[in-house]
């Protein structure tokens, strides 16, 4: 009995388990397929969709079907796992970073987001809203804990009901440059924020913010940076409680101040002690103070870009929590040996990032080997000199080295203690010899000899190499293929490389980590320009996707390869200046985020393919001094809304001038001369808008998608002026025009078959610069109002058939540097004026009928019409014949008749004699007093 008792109970056992671990799948199962998302909350999300332009697909999940039900599974929703109720809606771009992938929300953010009440976090960041208010409303969702509005393009006052949310944790609302505040009353509501970053809003009219920010007892986080009005010390407020803030970021303001009282104070208002300082781009004067000197736990100190001088106070060295220090561009002059002397001590072995680059720091290379922790160090831009010693720069941690534009000579240091390097720039010294592996090379307008550098050949790592300016001039070796696998970006431009270019493959790489911040790797950038390259261009369909591409000024030959379909992130194409012939390839069509295109100076036949119309995006377009032919295509005008550049020149075309050029509103270089285009001049020149301004931006603010990544600072005012260059005839001279782009606005027709007069709309054209309608068959006056264009340097309307006179306003343009005239129909008088007279006879020869200066011609009117100059020198000589002989001889007799008058009546006359000499000794003893009072007192 108990033996069947005990197997009863084990197989109830078994039951039991069996049973609850079928129950237990099955509550999984419900729990996984049931709606979680309330019916109200969804239907207030899908409003929000319905008023929010997406379109790049981000929230297709936001459907209205079966399938998509539950809006707890949306993607960017989550919701409460015990209410349901949504608690979180992150709608931030996340390819924000990312220039060619960007995918902006657009639209207007919904009332219906006041549905959702339960909201703790909410993020609308890197959207567009287009420059629409920051809704008010949002100030009512009072369980908001954190708030992100950043970079959303939002514009107008900063709405003081986000005072209301009362339990927010973070708000960032940087970046948004056309929202403004002028009280910020609204954030001393804030009492648990911990998080603020109001970064470049417009605060320059908040006069009460530190009285604002002083409220904030629970801020750890304090982001101001762009203009902040200074605060007089009378109302720097007193502190009646204290914070735990740790980072304070004060930077990038556009007038220069001294911050340091408020430093002072924030320091005080910390309870925990501030770790991190950022006072960049502020124009600070002076040395600076000690007004860090207590602060043992900082850790990062910010001072770069000020106008700091001096060194760096000794008590620096005590720094014992420092891991980061920037110093770079101030004018600190202290001896490079004094400054790390002052930065011995504890500091040594923590500091991890040191930048001291853009200085006038002088001395040779001191020992750097005591910090040990060293990450990073930056002193390019100074005044370094001599050599580095051995053992000098043993940094076992060493990722960056930029030592670049010293004065420093010998061997390339040794560095293969550092086994860490990624990123080494030396450029701009006179170092020789070979160098360790890395993976960012610069050595720019070094001195590398005349061979290509062997030990390039052992860099399997490496994926950003600069060797421009170096002096090769050697064959480009086939062993180069080898390396070419990592590599990113290259540039071995302006040096006297010969040779075929070896073919090699190109693959994306994948490189992380603080080293790399400004680039984006899957793009490939090469500029070979400036070389005597030779061969075909066929290596350049082995890449994946190209970035930028520079091979002009060299001796590539053959065809464009047709490879370009699966470029499409190529934005800047320059192959000008070689030997290439037959047609634009078809596939350029697929190049739609092409800006630049380059294609002068070749021997390139046929027309422009119409597949070109995909590229909406171009600025630039330079096809001159081929032979293309053909019609100039009409779609030009309807394709390239942003065209800026459009030169033509000298090649083959034929036809009319398209009218629906007229329709580039951005153009400001239109050079069609020097090819067979015909008929009139369209009359529609009024619509170059941009001709209408005096004053322009430059052409491509935007210089960072040029390349397809951010560059530093430093190197992209190096690079992008070549890249943003134009040819065209200036003056009758080929000029390469580099600077100041947006001050050029040029129409050149020269040397066509085009009929017809000058349209007159052409003077509304007020910025425009240069003018050339030379060579054509143009007929009628010039436009009498042409002194309307008041920056007009250049004008050139010679050899056509214009007649009528040379217009008086012409006089009016004192810009004018060149004016050309010569050889049409133009008669009369020629206007005389300042301005009219600096230009010789060769401006206006060949006109017959022109006369007066400076032809020396005499006009034919009457005397009353003549030269004034002329009739002035008329008048000249009538006043000369009035002093004629019978002149001198009347003066002579008038002489001595009154001579003898007097004199004679004196000598006759006792009594009048006897008054006169008396009247004369009088007169000499008063004279010979005040001659003697004034010698007394000499």
């Amino acid at each position: 009995m108990n033996h069947f008792r005990d197997l009863h109970m084990l197989v109830l056992a078994i039951l039991l388990v069996s049973l609850r671990v079928i129950l237990g799948r099955s509550s999984q199962v419900d729990n996984t397929n049931r709606i979680r998302c309330l019916e109200v909350e969804r239907r207030a999300l899908l409003k929000i969709k319905h008023e929010l332009v997406d379109s790049h697909g981000r929230l297709s999940s936001w459907a209205d079907d079966e399938n998509a039900w539950d809006c707890c599974k949306w993607r960017g929703v989550h919701c409460h796992n015990r209410t349901n109720h949504v608690t979180r809606v992150d709608l931030h771009d996340p390819m924000a970073g990312d220039y060619y992938n960007r995918s902006p929300l657009r639209g207007k953010i919904s009332t219906s987001l006041l549905e959702l009440q339960h909201l703790r976090y909410l993020d609308l960041s890197f959207n567009d809203f287009e420059y629409t208010p920051i809704p008010e409303f949002i100030g009512s969702l009072t369980n908001l804990r954190y708030l992100k509005l950043a970079l959303a393009h939002f514009s107008g006052p900063i709405p003081h009901h986000l005072g209301n949310l009362s339990k927010l944790l973070y708000l960032d609302l940087r970046n948004n440059y056309y929202c403004y505040s002028e009280n910020l009353d609204w954030i001393s509501s804030l009492g648990s924020l911990e998080y603020i970053d109001l970064s470049f809003t417009n605060l320059s009219k908040a006069y009460n913010w530190l009285q604002a920010v002083s409220k904030l007892t629970s801020i750890k986080e304090l982001y101001l940076r762009g203009d902040l009005p200074e605060i007089p010390l009378s109302l720097i407020p007193e502190i009646n409680g204290s914070s735990p803030l740790a980072i304070l970021d004060l930077s990038s303001k556009s007038q220069p101040w001294t911050p340091w009282t408020l430093i002072r104070w924030f320091s005080n208002f910390s309870s925990t002690g501030l770790t991190y300082i950022s006072l960049y781009r502020n124009g600070i004067p002076g040395p600076i103070p000690d007004v860090f000197e207590n602060m043992i736990s900082l850790a990062y100190l910010d001072l770069g870009i000020n106008d700091l001088q001096g060194g760096i106070p000794k008590y620096f060295g005590n720094f014992s929590s420092l891991i980061g220090l920037y110093l770079d561009e101030n004018n600190l002059t202290r001896d490079v040996s004094d400054l790390m002397w002052n930065l011995s001590g504890s500091v040594e072995k923590r500091l991890e990032y040191l930048y001291l680059g853009g200085n006038n720091i002088s001395g040779l290379f001191p020992n750097m080997s005591n910090f040990s922790s060293l990450l990073e160090l930056k002193l390019q831009e100074n005044q370094l000199n001599g050599s580095i010693r051995e053992g000098y720069l043993r940094l076992p941690r060493l990722v960056s080295l930029d030592l670049s534009s010293n004065q420093l000579t010998g061997p390339i240091p040794e560095l293969a203690f550092s086994s860490s390097l990624k990123e080494l720039h030396l450029s701009n010294n006179t170092f020789n010899g070979t160098l360790t592996q890395t993976r960012i090379l610069s050595l720019r307008q070094c001195k590398l000899g005349k061979y290509f550098p062997r030990w390039l050949k052992t860099q399997k790592e490496i994926g950003y190499i600069d060797i421009s300016s170096t002096g090769i001039s050697d064959i480009v070796p086939t062993w180069f293929g080898g390396i070419a696998p990592n590599v990113f970006y290259l540039n071995a431009s302006n040096n006297q490389m010969h040779g075929f270019f070896p073919n090699f493959s190109l693959v994306p790489i994948s490189l992380r980590g603080p080293v790399l911040p400004y680039f984006r790797l899957n793009l490939m950038t090469m500029d070979l320009s400036r070389n005597k390259i030779s061969g075909p261009l066929t290596f350049l369909c082995n890449v994946k996707e190209w970035g930028l591409l520079d091979l002009s000024d060299n001796l590539f030959s053959g065809r464009i390869p047709d490879c370009f379909a699966n470029f499409h992130k190529l934005t800047y194409l320059n192959v000008a200046n070689n030997h290439l012939s037959g047609e634009i390839p078809y596939s350029f069509g697929a190049l739609s985020s092409l800006t630049l295109l380059h294609l002068r100076n070749n021997s390139l036949s046929g027309g422009l393919p119409t597949s070109m119309r995909n590229c909406t995006g171009l600025k630039m377009i330079d096809l001159g001094e081929n032979r293309l032919t053909q019609n100039i295509p009409a779609w030009i005008g309807d394709s390239f809304p942003e065209l800026i550049v459009l030169i033509l020149r000298d090649n083959e075309f034929y036809g009319d001038v398209p009218s629906n050029l007229c329709r580039l509103a951005n153009l400001q270089v239109l050079d069609i001369s020097s090819n067979n285009v015909s008929g009139s001049i369209p009359d529609c020149l009024q619509d170059y808008n941009a001709m209408t301004k005096k004053q322009t931006r430059g052409w491509f603010s935007d210089n960072w998608a040029l390349w397809g990544f951010p560059l530093p600072e430093a190197w992209h005012s190096v690079y992008t002026r070549s890249f943003e260059s134009i040819y065209f005839m200036w003056k009758g001279k080929e000029v390469k025009y580099m600077n100041h782009l947006g001050l050029v606005k040029l129409i050149d027709l020269s040397n066509n078959d085009l009929i017809g007069e000058i349209p007159s709309n052409i003077t509304r054209l007020v910025g425009l610069v240069g003018l050339n309608v030379s060579r054509n068959n143009l007929v009628g006056p010039i436009p009498r109002d042409i002194g309307q264009l008041e920056s007009l340097n250049f004008l050139d309307c010679s050899r056509n058939h214009l007649s009528g006179g040379v217009p008086t306003s012409l006089g009016d343009l004192s810009h004018l540097g060149v004016l050309d005239l010569s050889y049409n129909n133009l008669s009369g008088r020629i206007p005389l004026s300042d301005q009219g007279l600096t230009f010789d006879e060769s401006a206006y020869v060949g006109n017959d009928g022109l006369c007066g200066r400076p032809v020396n011609k005499s006009c034919p009117q009457d005397e009353s019409d003549q030269d004034p100059y002329s009739r002035a020198d008329a008048e000249s000589k009538d006043d000369d014949r009035f002093i004629t002989e019978g002149f001198y001889t009347a003066m002579g007799l008038g002489f001595v008749v009154g001579f003898w008058g007097i004199v004679g009546t004196i000598l006759l006359n006792k009594k009048f004699r006897y008054e006169f000499f008396k009247e004369v000794n009088t007169s000499n003893d008063m004279n010979m007093a005040r001659w003697w009072r004034f010698f007394q007192n000499q």
